[in-house]
C-alpha cells in the first residue's frame, strides 16, 4: 500500500518541479527627466493679471518663481502646463533667437479672443526672454483672427501695460 501512496506523491513533485514559474513582465524604464520635470515647481515668471483701475491688462513679476533655476525647457514645460490647449515646442536656438512652434494653434488664434492671444504671445515672450542670451522669440503657427506668427521680443508689448 505504501508503495502505490509513495509513486504518485513522487510523480506529483517531479512535475510540480519542472513547471516554470510565470514569467514577470519587466517596467519599461521610467525616464528620468519626466520625474524630475513634475517635480519641479513650474510657474512662470510673469503673469498676465487684469488691472482693474485702468481697465487694461498688465504683466506682472511672479514673486513665486525664481527664474534664475528654470532654462527654456523648463519655460516651454510651465507654458503647456498653464495653457494645455497651446503645445509650444522648441525647434532651435540661433544667437539671440529662439525657434518656437504650435502645430495646432486653434484655440490661440480662433478661441480666446485677441486679448487672449496677445496675453498667451506676451507671457510666453516674457518667459522665453527671462534665460539670458535670448532676447527673440520667434513663434511658428499658422495665423488666425486673434494671432500672428512672428518674432516677439518684451518691446512688441509694451503697450500691454
Amino acid at each position: 500500500m505504501k508503495k502505490n501512496i509513495l509513486l504518485p506523491a513522487l510523480f506529483f513533485i517531479g512535475l510540480s518541479s519542472c513547471v516554470n514559474e510565470p514569467q514577470k513582465k519587466e517596467r519599461a524604464p521610467v525616464k528620468k527627466e519626466k520625474v524630475e520635470a513634475s517635480e519641479k515647481l513650474l510657474v512662470l515668471p510673469y503673469t498676465a493679471v487684469f488691472n482693474a483701475e485702468t481697465q487694461e491688462m498688465e504683466l506682472k513679476h511672479n514673486p513665486v518663481g525664481d527664474p534664475s533655476k528654470l532654462n527654456v525647457r523648463d519655460m516651454i514645460d510651465a507654458l503647456n502646463l498653464k495653457y494645455p490647449q497651446i503645445i509650444l515646442e522648441e525647434i532651435k536656438k540661433s544667437n539671440d533667437t529662439l525657434y518656437v512652434k504650435i502645430d495646432e494653434a486653434t484655440y490661440l488664434t480662433q478661441q480666446i479672443g485677441t486679448e487672449g492671444a496677445t496675453t498667451y504671445l506676451a507671457e510666453a515672450t516674457f518667459a522665453l526672454t527671462e534665460p539670458l542670451g535670448i532676447h527673440v522669440v520667434d513663434f511658428s503657427f499658422k495665423e488666425g483672427d486673434h494671432a500672428v506668427p512672428k518674432p516677439y521680443t518684451r518691446e512688441s508689448f509694451k503697450d500691454f501695460n
